[in-house]
This record gives C-alpha cells, sequence and structure tokens, in this order.
C-alpha cells in the first residue's frame, strides 16, 4: 500500500527521515519496498500483510512508527452527534434485512453540500497515494478510508427512491449499473444497499451510478458500515469488480470504527463543503465484538527469545501499539486486545510484536534456547516404514484429490454404505463431493498412463478418505486414512496378499488377519477377500471387475487392496526382542496334501502350527493344484516345513515325529490326504 511521509508524521509527529523510517519499519515487518520522493512529500511503498488489515490506513501505520520512533499517535477528534440511534431528518427509513451480510449499518444525512474541487493538499495526497481525485465529496469520503482503514459511501439524496435504503439480499434477475459503468447481473447471496425500489450500491463493493454524487448534488447519505468479508470476496470475484473498498472489507475492518469514520467524513464535508450535519444518526448493528485479554508472561518472553528485553520498554511498546495493560505484575503483563488487532489471541502473539519491535536483529545468533529432538509418532514411522516398503518393491506413490465426482466407483468400497459427502461450493463440476475410497484415483491414473503407452503399473497411495456419520448437517465425517495398492503384475491377487504379510512383519505385527471370502468393492465375484485384525475390518482385496474395466476402457485388469490404515497403526510394534540365530542346523520338508476345496490356507497353516511347536520353526506355502488326477472339489495345496531346535541337532525319528503329527491333524481335522 502508499503511504504519504507527511501524512504520517502529522499523526505521529516523529523527527526521523524517509529514509531511516523506511528501514525502521522494515525492521518491524512492515517491507518498505520503495521510498521515493513527491514533489515536497515522499512517497512509501509499504508492504502490508494479510493478517494486518489495520495497516491498511495512515492511522494504522502511524500506531507502528510510533512504536518503533518513541513517538504518539494525534488521532483526529471529530465532534459527536446528537440524537444518536435515531433516523437522520430527511430519510423516510434506514433498514438492514440482512444482518448475516452487514453486521453494522451507520447513516448520516447532510444538506446544503457544494460540491466541487477539492482543496490541493488533498488532492495531492490522494493522487499520491494512487486514488484519483473526483469531486470534494467523493474525495472525502476516500481522504477518511485511507486515513483511518474504513469504506464509506456517499449517496445523493434526492435520488433515492421514497428517500429509504435497505440493507438486503439482492433478487435473482436483479441487474444494476456500477459507477465505473460495469452492468451486473446480481445473485440471490449478494448484499445489496437497496432505495424502496432498485439496488443503488454493492455492499462492500461499487456503489451505482444513478445514485452518485454529482455537480447538483445538495443533500447527501453518508454510508458507514461493515460488511461480512467472505461475501464481498466472493461477490468481488462473480462480478469481475474491485475497489479500494472491497480489499479493505475481505480482510475485515474494524467493528467499531464506523461512528468515527462517518463523524470525521462529516466534518470535513462540513468545513470544505459548507454542508450541515442534520439531527438524527442511524447506529444499526447486530455483532458484538469482544476484546479478550492475554497474558504474558516473562520468563515465557525470555525463553522464547532468548534474550532480556527490559520492562520499560516491553510497557513503551504496548502502549505505542494501544494494547491496554489491564494487570502488570513483576512476573506478567495482561493486555487487553483492541477491536482492531484480531491477529493477537494468544502469548506468542504478544511475544512476537515485543520481539518485531524490539528488533529482530538484536536477537544474537547463539541464544541459550533449547534443543530438544521430539519423538515420531508410531503413525509417522509407520508411514515411513510403509512407503520404504512398497518403494522398494517396485511400487510409484501417487498423490491425487480428495475432492471427486459422485460416480458408481465411489460406491463400490467396503467402508460405508452411505453416499459421498456433496460440497456446499463445489470448485469444479468434477470436484463436488468428497471421497469414500481411493480406488477409483488409481483406476483413473492407470488409465491416464495406460494412454501414453505404460500398459502396466505399479501404484500405491497413503490418502484420507471420508465416510459420513451421522447427519451430514450435524456431524463432521470420519477422517480414515487409508492405503490403497493397484498391480498389474501377474497373479496380482496374490502378490497384493504377499505385500499385507511383508507389510505386518515390517510394522511389526505378529497376528495373521483372518480373510473371509467376498468383499464390498469393484471386484469380480469370486476373486476377492476380505480382511479382519482383532475382529476389525482390516480392507480388501480383489481384481477388477470386467464391467468396471470395460468401461473404462483398460486392456487388463489389475488387483487391487485397501486397508485401513488406522488399524494397522493401531496394531503395530516396534519395540519387538531379539531373536537368536540359531546354533544348530535346520531339517526341511515338503508335504502336498489333498483337501476340500473350501479349505483355506489359513486353516492349514493353523492346523500345523497347532500340531507341532516344540520344534516347528516356520510353514511356507508355495503352491496349489488343481486337476484332473484329484477328486472333483478338492485341490492339492503344497508347503514347506523348518523343523530348528535351539539345544541340539535333531535327529531324522525326531523330525518324522513331528511331520508324522502334523500328518495326523491335517487328516483329523481337514480330513487331508497326503498326495501320492
Amino acid at each position: 500500500m502508499k503511504f504519504s511521509y507527511n501524512w504520517l508524521k502529522d499523526l505521529c509527529g516523529f523527527e526521523m527521515r524517509a529514509f531511516e523510517l523506511s528501514e525502521k519499519l522494515s525492521d518491524a515487518g512492515f517491507c518498505v519496498e520503495s521510498c521515493e520522493p513527491r514533489n515536497d512529500d515522499w512517497l512509501l511503498d509499504v508492504e502490508v500483510t494479510p493478517n494486518r488489515a489495520d495497516c491498511l490506513s495512515h492511522l494504522g501505520l502511524a500506531r507502528e512508527v510510533a512504536a518503533v520512533t518513541g513517538g504518539e499517535v494525534e488521532r483526529p477528534t471529530p465532534p459527536t452527534l446528537s440524537d444518536a440511534t435515531k433516523t437522520p431528518e430527511g430519510l423516510t427509513a434506514v433498514e438492514v434485512t440482512a444482518p448475516e451480510l452487514c453486521p453494522r449499518y451507520t447513516a448520516l444525512a447532510m444538506k446544503d453540500v457544494q460540491v466541487g474541487p477539492s482543496p490541493q493538499w488533498m488532492q495531492d495526497r490522494l493522487n499520491l497515494c494512487g486514488i484519483r481525485p473526483v469531486n470534494n465529496v467523493v474525495d472525502i469520503t476516500n481522504y477518511v478510508l485511507l486515513e483511518t482503514g474504513q469504506p464509506l459511501h456517499a449517496f445523493d439524496l434526492e435520488k433515492l427512491e421514497n428517500r429509504e435504503i435497505i440493507v438486503r439480499r439482492a433478487r435473482d434477475g436483479e441487474t444494476m449499473t456500477a459507477i465505473d459503468g460495469t452492468e451486473c447481473e446480481l445473485r440471490d447471496w449478494m448484499c445489496v444497499i437497496a432505495d424502496a425500489k432498485n439496488p443503488v450500491a454493492i455492499a462492500g463493493v461499487m456503489g451505482g451510478l444513478d445514485s452518485e454524487i454529482g455537480e447538483t448534488t445538495d443533500e447527501l447519505l453518508l454510508e458507514s458500515a461493515r460488511f461480512d468479508p467472505v461475501s464481498v470476496r466472493r461477490t468481488a470475484r462473480t462480478l469481475g469488480l474491485s475497489s479500494d473498498s472491497s480489499y479493505r472489507f475481505e480482510r475485515g475492518v474494524d467493528p467499531e470504527l464506523q461512528p468515527m469514520a462517518s463523524r470525521r467524513a462529516a466534518e470535513l464535508i462540513s468545513d470544505l463543503c459548507g454542508g450541515t450535519i442534520v439531527p438524527g444518526f442511524s447506529d444499526i448493528r447486530s455483532d458484538s465484538p469482544e476484546t479478550p485479554e492475554v497474558t504474558l508472561r516473562l520468563d515465557r518472553l525470555r525463553l522464547v527469545l532468548g534474550v532480556e528485553v527490559p520492562r520499560d520498554l516491553i510497557v513503551q511498546i504496548f502502549r505505542a501499539l494501544e494494547l491496554e495493560i489491564t494487570e502488570r505484575t513483576e512476573e506478567r503483563f495482561t493486555v487487553r486486545i483492541p477491536t482492531w488487532r484480531d491477529d493477537l489471541r494468544r502469548e506468542v502473539d504478544l511475544i512476537e510484536e515485543v520481539a518485531r519491535v524490539y528488533g529482530y536483529y538484536r536477537i544474537g545468533e547463539t541464544t541459550s534456547i533449547p534443543v530438544r529432538p521430539v519423538r515420531i509418532s508410531d503413525r509417522e514411522r509407520s508411514e515411513r516404514r510403509t512407503r520404504r516398503l512398497l518403494a522398494g518393491q517396485g511400487f510409484h506413490e501417487a498423490m491425487s484429490s480428495s475432492l471427486v465426482e459422485a460416480d458408481n466407483l465411489q460406491q463400490a468400497q467396503p467402508w460405508t454404505d452411505s453416499d459421498p459427502l456433496a460440497l456446499c461450493n463445489p470448485i469444479s463440476r468434477q470436484k463436488t463431493h468428497l471421497r469414500l475410497s481411493n480406488m477409483p484415483a488409481l483406476l483413473e491414473t492407470k488409465k491416464f498412463n495406460q494412454a501414453r503407452g505404460q500398459n502396466a503399473v505399479d501404484l500405491f497411495e497413503l490418502g484420507t478418505i471420508y465416510v459420513p456419520k451421522g447427519s451430514p448437517d450435524d456431524e463432521l465425517p470420519d477422517e480414515k486414512l487409508t492405503l490403497t495398492v493397484l498391480t498389474d503384475r501377474e497373479e496380482g491377487f496374490f502378490v497384493l496378499k504377499g505385500l499385507l504379510l511383508n507389510l505386518l512383519d515390517e510394522l511389526g505385527i505378529d497376528e495373521r488377519p483372518e480373510e473371509r471370502i467376498g468383499a464390498d468393492g469393484p471386484f469380480e465375484e469370486g476373486r476377492c477377500l476380505s480382511f479382519m485384525l482383532s475382529d476389525e475390518p482390516l480392507g480388501c482385496v480383489g481384481i477388477l471387475e470386467e464391467a468396471t474395466a470395460e468401461e473404462m476402457d483398460l486392456e487388463n485388469r489389475p488387483a487391487l487392496m485397501e486397508l485401513d490404515f488406522e488399524v494397522l497403526v493401531e496394531h503395530c510394534r516396534f519395540d519387538r526382542p531379539y531373536t537368536a540365530i540359531p546354533r544348530y542346523p535346520s531339517s526341511h520338508r515338503d508335504l502336498a496334501i489333498v483337501v476340500d476345496e473350501k479349505v483355506k490356507w489359513a486353516q492349514v497353516e493353523e492346523c500345523v502350527q497347532d500340531a507341532s511347536p516344540e520344534f516347528l520353526e516356520s510353514v511356507d506355502f508355495f503352491d496349489i493344484y488343481r486337476g484332473e488326477q484329484l477328486p472333483e472339489g478338492h485341490k492339492s495345496v503344497a508347503f514347506s516345513l523348518t523343523f530348528c531346535s535351539s539345544e541340539r541337532t535333531l535327529t531324522n525319528e525326531e523330525v518324522d515325529a513331528a511331520q508324522q503329527r502334523i500328518v495326523d491333524a491335517l487328516k483329523d481335522e481337514l480330513e487331508a490326504t497326503l498326495r501320492g
């Protein structure tokens, strides 16, 4: 924003050259991008951060100048008005029917106004700050805007239908011509200032051409209000309009500033335009702004900054910034936060205020601030290990948007029967809902790669899905972190099952998941499984169904797996005890058994483990066979057994006995027979 050096000097009364002031402000966090002479003045182009809307005015920046120069702000003292909160004489009514869009609206009327050029000193200051002079009334409203930060607007009172003001929502189909000549088509969510018949201004953005101040204006209505920042921003972007007023309203204005700014403008109009304030001052408000108190502990200040800031200097800084000290002891200050500083809410905010005015350059590079390592959480460690494992096995990580279309694939998932949550304000037609699964995103990524000649891909994504709970209007969704994997490898179904076992081992989870035939998802019937871990749903795996593959024009059907990563984190363990390497040789035996087709490998593995726990070190599946040599409805399962003792070398007789116990158990429990 552009500031006048002389204007700041008039408000603060400091003795410092322009270049010195520029350096001081830059050190305090307000970067002065340029400092240029303009006639008998200097132009300071100051970068004001979005959280400091209070400094989008000369009075606001003057507080910062007072803090860095040791001065004191001399703010203008406009006269008080009689008959406050009453409708000004000459108006039929002032009404606000949309208080959620306009929390405060003030109106003041003046008569006997003589419109003409503004004085040269005012024109010079407006020109220096980048505003073109128009006439004395309009120039005064712009001058007060630059001085106080409160946008104002003046209406020609005689041009208002029935001399009435209504702050309301626009009606669909209404139109208005703005001051700059733009034809605006209004929407029903926009806020407008209207007379008894038509809109005469777009609230917080721009006034209308039909009610602007002209050479024949004799009576005027002076508006000083506060509008909802979100509404102003949305309206300005939709209509393609931007103004100095909308720039400030979008960032928020002081909720207590409106009456003072209105009285200041009325004072200048009275002095420079010969106008007279008519009795009455309408002040309609629905908000009740807070002035919270924040406590600053001096020992905390020393700990964070690593330096000792004198107590008297802290008091001086707070007073210059107009932060009222309500309580002061040897160890702490309690400060009441003014309405224009909504960026100050915590103790650390006050510490930052002291630090930037005291001078960051005065805080040494070597301090006594302790640095302590922070232990990463189990969740973060699990995420790191998972990414490293998958990348090491040739999978590429994908990152997709949480916003999706509400297509059928979002319904094909194991987590909920609810529809995906719709956005109130979608950013595009393709991003209207919150996703329920990451599987559709990986399929779209596969399709994208296929279109560029890469038919086989291995992908994974660790991403959040949003599961509705209760009423969408009452409760936020459950944000579930899921791991989704896609592979085009041969026998991809078994590749993903093996990947799950590797992942469990990497995360220190000894328990094996329970497998259940069938799963909710975009899977081919009979070629999918769901997993349970400690009676909790863990996820699903399967081969993509043919109909979906044809609909997406995929050349091959990949295998997909989606897991609830929160369940894995809940069961992870990174402090597994050390197991010594066996000192004695192990013995290996292979078995092939014939079992009913319905028998799962998990049942076989459990039966083997229960039959010979003393010497059995491991059991590993390696083959399955179905063919004419086997009875109908049966299959052959082959696996390897490893026997070992930590105390001695096992004899053949001991291994044979252990193997026989396993064979007997399989026969008794699963009706299995050895394959000849």
